[in-house]
């Protein structure tokens, strides 16, 4: 089981103020909201950064992280993805998974027959 959990992808830019373009990886965009401090997966290694500002977007979500003050300083981390700790997760309901929890498990039919990939 994975500590970490991806909850989104800068994709770009937003504005030149240092606001990130974020298309998120969640079912309830409105999640962002509760969160202080993220982690930004760049170059293989993870930054914790602590969130500024939250705002919406038609579908995304633009995202101030304080330190990161201007165009400039956002351009390199487009593409990086977000991470959060496990423990600020939201709560799932009763028989829900988060997708990462669900990846190389064995799949069966009803009647108990394996599911296989041919590839």
């Amino acid at each position: 089981m994975q500590d970490l959990l991806e909850i989104g992808q800068i994709v770009n830019s937003y504005g030149v103020k240092g606001f990130f373009k974020v298309v998120p990886f969640t079912d309830n965009i409105k999640r962002f909201d509760d969160l202080k401090r993220i982690y930004i997966e760049r170059n293989k290694k993870l930054e914790e950064v602590e969130v500024e500002s939250v705002l919406y977007h038609k579908n995304l979500v633009l995202l101030k992280i304080k330190g990161i003050d201007d165009i400039n300083d956002t351009e390199k981390y487009k593409n990086c993805y977000i991470k959060i700790d496990r423990k600020d997760a939201v709560k799932l309901p009763k028989n829900s998974y988060f997708i990462v929890d669900l990846i190389g498990m064995e799949v069966y039919t009803e009647e108990e027959k394996l599911l296989r990939n041919n590839n």
